[in-house]
């Protein structure tokens, strides 16, 4: 017996044998799979995380510090900004004591638009902080993820208003004078007194002069002013008046250190270790 179908069951077949048709020729005009957007976040967070890992500049307590730094290093960067930084308060030293936001933008090879992601680095007084050791060189472990917040934008950085402690130029000059002509009956204070009042005054931006301290040991006279990094000692002895030259590595704190005990030391002993 001959089927017999109705208009609509040929409408139905003649749709599925031309779909069935297409099929072949649809999965060979397909295009390839692009990369996702992990690729672009991963190309995001590894701009962060270099950044963080070079702005070690010193030793620091600070979070202010490392946000001046990271301005630095990002003014000119059309990838990372800075957009914030938190402090972290009562901190133990060794510990985070604070952290800095980064929005990274980068090309998103899946859309050819702008890839935007939020990071956060932690921050202690040797550079950007891990929390396992030997994680210095994960990207991940240096760039968290946190939400970028809806009014992110690149932050000025905090104004540094602590002073700036120097030898002024001409201080050495002074502390010469001073000490040579200064009476036999004078004292400490009388020699710190003349010096401070008549001290050159810095020119640089939150210069302050170091305060001056001498000592009396006999008829000799010890003065200093400075720090390790920029020490003035000075002598005064039968011999006369004598500028010192001491070795960085003795005046850190915890050797002899830049005070006028160390002038009065014999110069056998401000002489370099090694």
């Amino acid at each position: 017996m001959t089927e017999r179908y109705s208009l609509s069951d040929r409408l139905a077949l003649a749709a599925v044998v031309s779909l069935v048709a297409l099929l072949p020729l649809a999965a060979c005009s397909e295009p390839p799979v692009a990369p996702t957007d992990a690729d672009a976040h991963a190309r995001a967070r590894g701009a962060v995380a270099d950044i963080s890992r070079g702005l070690y500049r010193g030793a620091t307590d600070t979070i202010e510090d490392y946000a001046r730094w990271a301005d630095t290093d990002t003014k000119t960067s059309s990838v990372v900004e800075l957009i914030g930084f938190e402090s972290y308060p009562d901190t133990v030293h060794g510990e985070p004591f604070g952290a800095l936001q980064f929005r990274a933008t980068v090309p998103a090879m899946s859309s050819g638009d702008r890839y935007v992601a939020c990071f956060e680095s932690q921050f202690d007084y040797w550079g950007v902080a891990t929390e396992k050791f030997g994680d210095w060189d994960n990207d991940a472990a240096v760039a968290h993820d946190v939400q970028c917040p809806p009014d992110a934008a690149r932050i000025p950085p905090p104004l540094d208003t602590r002073p700036v402690y120097v030898v002024p130029d001409g201080a050495e000059a002074l502390v010469v004078e001073v000490l040579t002509n200064a009476s036999p009956t004078a004292s400490a204070d009388d020699i710190v007194a003349q010096v401070a009042a008549r001290m050159p005054q810095p020119t640089g931006e939150r210069e302050v002069a170091f305060e001056p301290h001498a000592v009396m040991a006999g008829g000799d006279i010890g003065f200093a002013m400075g720090d390790a990094h920029d020490c003035l000692l000075v002598k005064r002895s039968d011999d006369g008046v004598q500028m010192l030259s001491v070795p960085r590595v003795l005046l850190q704190p915890g050797e002899l250190g830049c005070s006028p005990d160390t002038a009065l030391r014999p110069l056998e002993q401000l002489q370099s270790p090694h």
